[in-house]
């Protein structure tokens, strides 16, 4: 259920073109500089098939960020952003939107959140640039998917709707210890994390559209019916209290990630070593059958009251609740979380072809040895298979002055370690993703901004299109027009979210 959402990420990032977040050695004498911006979104759901699915949302951003010296050598970066939500569903046995607050059709909901972004402060030492505080570390040759951008956490909580228009990765931005400096004829960028943190995601983050009868464990009854009517995505306080009870790793500093990377300028070309030994943010699950027993029997009976009455006088539920009872189960042995470390390794590449085009191209194993797993997948019966994974992806961007970008992307992920008669939920064993996009402005002056993502699934056989236009309306004013479009089988994640289709349209205003 989780890899949904991770899957749903890697799509969003078509919209970050070009996506530029490599660290940069910062001026002495930097003067003090503000900045902000307040943007404003309406989404419409056009194919809201399922009572459970968004008809309308209204999203509220605003952005502040202040870099300011403390002296010569030492400076100091502060980011905040506030959040503000608005959701419309439908009315109760109907299409139609919903604009009262009721449950469990899911009418109007809301949701305000503030989080402090970057704040740190950077020293330029002898032994090079030092950098405390909450910050992003952003690795990798690739511009719109990185093997090695996984050091810090991901905001999945929006799914495709956060994604339009945004110009910043959903990388959320975590404290850390950064050391940069020179080390023989390249760079050393040593990263220290001594906390872990979750990812933000919501299981509910696209419309529920994964929650299919045809899909999941093949029980006499499963869970999707329940699933339909619950929707977190606007209960981050929920959200947060569930993943406590799944009894994270220890926020110690001896429970700490580390990351290296050495970088070598040859020519034209940039290369690079990259090694990253973090937590896994994605646990492997196991629930109690007992309460899944339970859970899938009420689920039949929805939200009417009768049938859950009767359900509840039924042998096969009485004696699993009746087992319950007895083992005297907290929550923490309902459902168990296995939290695994991992290993990545690989190198980078990115140079200069000439004429405007460049090349990049990112090569990235992380094995499954003892207790260091590459990543936790699962098979289309939602249960969770350890592998080690191999990635390859090789891109070509094109840069034509300062009015259009083009990149186009070829990524190749192995599952090592899943067996070839096992069938995996939104992957495959050996798996072929290309995907690329573009940027232009037109006009004197530039006011319009043209943008195109999408992405193909050799494998899979799914799809993606984002297409988007800006019109700079006044100084600093931009009014935006787009859609998100998917399709695809339903095991694969374009054929999933293409009940997520949207329409929005967007107002931004920078200072």
């Amino acid at each position: 259920m989780v890899r949904l959402g991770l899957r749903a990420a890697v799509l969003t990032a078509l919209f970050s073109l070009p996506l530029h977040c490599t660290a940069a050695l910062a001026q002495a004498t930097m003067p003090t500089l503000f900045s902000g911006s307040w943007r404003e979104l309406i989404g419409a759901d056009t194919q809201a098939e399922d009572p459970a699915e968004d008809v309308l949302i209204l999203r509220s951003r605003l952005d502040l960020d202040l870099q300011h010296p403390l002296a010569d050598d030492a400076r100091v970066h502060l980011g905040a952003r506030l959040w503000h939500v608005a959701a419309v569903g439908h009315e109760q046995g109907s299409y139609m939107p919903a604009f009262r607050a009721h449950f469990p059709d899911l009418g109007m909901r809301y949701d305000a959140v503030a989080d402090l972004r970057q704040a740190y402060v950077q020293w330029d030492t002898r032994l090079g640039q030092l950098t405390v505080g909450r910050d992003i570390v952003s690795w990798g040759a690739m511009e719109i998917a990185s093997p090695f951008r996984i050091l810090n956490p991901a905001d999945f909580s929006q799914g495709l709707i956060g994604s339009l228009g945004q110009e910043e990765s959903n990388l959320l931005p975590d404290m850390l210890v950064r050391l940069v400096r020179p080390l023989g004829p390249g760079s050393l960028d040593l990263v220290f994390l001594p906390f872990f943190t979750q990812h933000r995601f919501s299981p509910f983050a696209t419309d529920t559209a994964m929650l299919r009868p045809d899909l999941g464990p093949s029980l006499p009854a499963t869970l999707w019916p329940l699933l339909r009517h619950a929707d977190l995505r606007l209960d981050r306080s929920l959200g947060d209290t569930l993943m406590q009870a799944l009894q994270p790793p220890p926020a110690t500093p001896l429970q700490g990630s580390v990351a290296a990377r050495w970088q070598l300028r040859m020519a034209d070309w940039d290369l690079a070593a990259v090694a990253i030994w973090n937590w896994d943010r994605l646990p492997i699950l196991r629930v109690n059958p007992d309460l899944a027993v339970v859970l899938a029997r009420f689920a039949q009976a929805g939200f009417d009251r009768s049938k859950q009455i009767a359900l509840a006088m039924d042998p096969q539920v009485t004696a699993a609740e009746d087992r319950l009872n007895a083992a005297g189960t907290g929550p923490t042995d309902l459902i168990q979380a296995q939290w695994q470390r991992r290993l990545t390794t690989g190198v980078q590449a990115s140079g200069e072809l000439g004429n405007g085009f460049s090349l990049h191209s990112d090569v990235a194993v992380s094995p499954k040895v003892g207790t260091a797993l590459g990543r936790v997948l699962l098979d289309t019966q939602f249960q969770a298979v350890r592998t080690g994974i191999f990635q390859a992806g090789l891109g070509v961007a094109y840069q034509r002055d300062d009015w259009l970008t083009l990149i186009v992307e070829g990524n190749y992920q192995y599952a090592m370690d899943v067996p070839e008669t096992t069938k995996l939920f939104l992957s495959a064993r050996h798996q072929v993703t290309l995907a690329g996009g573009g940027v232009a402005r037109l006009g004197p002056g530039q006011p319009w901004t043209l943008q195109l993502g999408g992405m193909y699934g050799v494998t899979l056989g799914d799809w993606a299109v984002l297409p988007h236009v800006a019109y700079e309306v006044a100084d600093n004013w931009r009014l935006g027009l787009g859609a998100v479009v998917m399709g695809g089988d339903v095991g694969t994640p374009g054929g999933l979210f293409k009940t997520d289709n949207q329409v929005l349209l967007d107002l931004r205003r920078a200072f």
